[in-house]
């Protein structure tokens, strides 16, 4: 094997490792759980990662889509999920598609992006449901 075969071969190598340590916006290929048990996925970054992530909305119904106002996918610096006793999940580098399993009941979702936090109350019930959460730029 040539010098630039072994090069281009770890190059590649140390990419994956990155990648399996879920790199922000990069998806993680298993659903990670919260210490208080919410399960939840967050990535998206290119076509095919979102692809996948929405392939299991059904597993985890409750998604999440951070944009700008003019339809840029960003990656929030955080995502919390607050209920009345208080903060249940915060994710770090969030997104652009966060999905998620929650009890039934209402939740306050609150995403901050470049120094701007949107907030919005969601209803959490049967069924898959898609909040969008828009940053303006």
């Amino acid at each position: 094997m040539n010098a630039h075969r072994i090069a281009a071969l770890c190059l590649s190598l140390a990419a994956g490792a990155v990648l399996a340590q879920g790199s922000p916006g990069t998806p993680v290929t298993t659903v990670q759980r919260s210490p208080g048990g919410i399960e939840y996925l967050s990535g998206g970054v290119g076509e095919e990662t979102r692809a996948t992530l929405e392939s299991r909305q059904q597993q985890l119904p409750l998604k999440i889509e951070l944009s700008t106002r003019g339809g840029e996918y960003v990656v929030a610096d955080h995502v919390d999920v607050l209920a009345g006793e208080g903060r249940l999940l915060t994710v770090r580098d969030a997104g652009p598609l966060l999905l998620m399993k929650l009890e039934p009941g209402t939740y306050t979702l609150e995403a901050t992006w470049n120094g701007r936090t949107e907030r919005r109350t969601v209803r959490v019930g049967g069924g898959t449901q898609t909040i969008e959460l828009r940053f303006p730029e």
